[in-house]
């Protein structure tokens, strides 16, 4: 269960760390200090340490657990960058935001210049992944270089906090801050703050379009004072649009549902093939990326997703759950709700994009309007170089036209080939194999595609049998998957058992004869144990393989 907060701006706080140092003004009554120093040297208890800097790293993967999307504050009793922290351990809590993406994490530092270096290193050129929102603390004229500092980090959305509010700001620029909030001190020998102060602050927001979130007056306790500023509670959050997390658009509080963006419901074994597709993608990029750096070849790598589907995907359950998409404020309601809730899970687009190491350029092909609708507003949230490319038509054409155009001395690239059926025939797979320059990672849908046409009988009409042959590129699967039976009446060709473990092989030999190197096949298993497809590596590299099978064989039945 996640822990839910009583913060009004966020719904669950997670602390991979707590304890932290006082470094300015704003620090001297703190909150976090003054509940974990009351527990100091109570047996067992886990501030039995009090207020000192403590790694908590068995709470590191917690948020993958927590299966509603949610707003997460992270180290609501610590700061994530504080200089005794290890970089290592910061890269730590960075991968797990990155992997369960279908949170908001909402991180908040008052050392604004080690944030800034560390995501400029984390993320190079590139902006923070758009569902890990980056802010600072300031209290007063004497904080706002941390302003300075956060503009400066490659962030998607940045936000403010000015609470406590402990002076007047005077004018501010909110230039590229998507949010402010701002609060009194609240606990004993809270300092007040005035209305003039948030007044001045407020319509600074409005007349620059920035969101305005009003916490509290503060007091004696967090809510003494409430929260109303001139009549009224102003909690806007900000306005990101064609965001894919939490699988719609965020919009500011209040907005009306937009039912266009619900995303596509896939089965839960698509955690286990994308998870695959995750380690092999990170593993090549990080090699590709270390060889650009040291200006070697290649030109550039690329990623092909043939056919993409949409960024986000829901997890179909057992229990049948509302699929209507929530706007951030629905969310911000129920996101305390844990059990039997609906599930997200990145996309292969965003799989790809997400990578600590991206892929020089993206090449994602998708069919269907509202699913490429879908892929616009991920292109609008990642795409600040043009590094994103859409295509709108039948994979097969594309490949057939795109491969004839590439110099493959300069350039490498995989392309992952998950169809839903038989769309990708054999003439496709051997014009990348000729490329000597491309990997696959393929789904090869024995258990559900190819398998339903294979008939006990092996009698076929022309129609099917064609299919069948454009598929493999030959006719002998049907001596692969039929032998002739003798009976009373002279005989009849019959299915071998095991088909489906023939057909595999099989089809693992043919890839040999296009690619240099090729995977064993890695069984995936629908929810009663039946296999639906294989994922099979195929490729021209050695080192290629050797990680594909590393990848492939952990958890699950190969064919070899």
């Amino acid at each position: 269960m996640s822990r839910k907060s009583t913060i009004e701006w966020t719904n669950s706080t997670w602390n991979p760390v707590t304890g932290c140092t006082k470094v300015s003004a704003g620090c001297d009554h703190c909150y976090a200090e003054r509940l974990s120093e009351r527990f100091r040297g109570v047996k067992g208890h886990p501030f039995e340490t009090g207020f000192d800097l403590t790694l908590r790293p068995k709470r590191l993967e917690e948020p993958k657990h927590w299966r509603r999307p949610q707003l997460i504050f992270v180290n609501s009793m610590s700061d994530l960058f504080h200089k005794d922290i290890p970089t290592q351990y910061i890269h730590r809590v960075f991968d797990t935001m990155e992997q369960a993406n279908w949170h908001i994490y909402q991180v908040l530092t008052k050392r604004s210049s080690l944030m800034r270096d560390f995501v400029r290193q984390r993320y190079e050129s590139l902006p923070a992944p758009p569902h890990i929102w980056l802010g600072v603390s300031i209290e007063d004229t004497a904080a706002m270089t941390r302003l300075r500092h956060l503009k400066q980090t490659n962030a998607s959305t940045r936000f403010v906090s000015f609470e406590p509010l402990l002076d007047a700001l005077g004018p501010l620029d909110l230039t590229d801050i998507h949010w402010v909030i701002a609060g009194g001190e609240s606990g004993p020998g809270a300092r007040p703050v005035k209305v003039e102060w948030l007044r001045e602050l407020r319509d600074q927001c409005q007349a620059q379009h920035v969101a305005f979130f009003f916490k509290q007056w503060g007091g004696r306790t967090p809510k003494a004072g409430g929260n109303t500023l001139d009549g009224r509670q102003w909690q806007e959050y900000p306005d990101i649009k064609h965001n894919q997390i939490l699988g719609t658009s965020l919009q500011v509080a209040g907005a009306p549902r937009d039912d266009s963006s619900t995303p596509m419901e896939v089965g839960p074994w698509a955690k286990e093939k994308l998870e695959c597709l995750r380690k092999y993608l990170h593993a090549y990029t990080t090699i590709l990326s270390d060889r650009r750096k040291q200006r070697q070849w290649p030109k550039g790598y690329f990623y092909i997703d043939a056919f993409a589907g949409p960024g986000t995907l829901k997890v179909r359950q057992q229990q049948i759950n509302d699929s209507t998409q929530q706007s951030l404020f629905e969310i911000a309601e129920h996101a305390a709700e844990d059990a039997g809730e609906t599930e997200y899970i990145s996309g292969s687009p965003l799989v790809a994009l997400q990578l600590k190491n991206p892929f020089t350029d993206y090449i994602f092909i998708e069919n269907d309007q509202h699913r490429l609708n879908q892929l616009k507003e991920l292109k609008e949230n990642y795409d600040s170089t043009g590094r994103i490319h859409l295509r709108n038509q039948d994979c097969n054409e594309y490949l057939s036209d795109r491969l004839k155009k590439i110099q493959w001395k300069e350039w490498r690239g995989v392309i992952f080939l998950d169809p839903f059926g038989m769309q990708v025939p054999w003439d496709t797979i051997a014009k990348i194999g000729k490329t000597k320059a491309i990997e696959i990672f393929i789904n090869f849908p024995v258990g559900m595609a190819i398998q339903r046409l294979l008939k006990r009988s092996g009698e076929f009409t022309s129609a099917e049998r064609n299919k069948l042959d454009q598929y493999f590129g030959t006719d002998k699967w049907y001596d692969q998957l039929y032998a002739h039976q003798e009976d009373m009446f002279g005989g009849k060709p019959a299915k071998r058992q095991n088909s489906g473990d023939v057909l595999v092989k099989w089809y693992r030999k043919r890839l040999q004869d296009v690619f240099p190197h090729v995977s064993s096949a890695r069984e995936i298993q629908n929810a009663k144990g039946r296999p639906l497809y294989y994922l099979i590596f195929a490729g021209p590299n050695k080192t290629g393989k050797k990680i594909a099978n590393y990848v492939l064989k952990q958890g699950a039945r190969r064919i070899q």
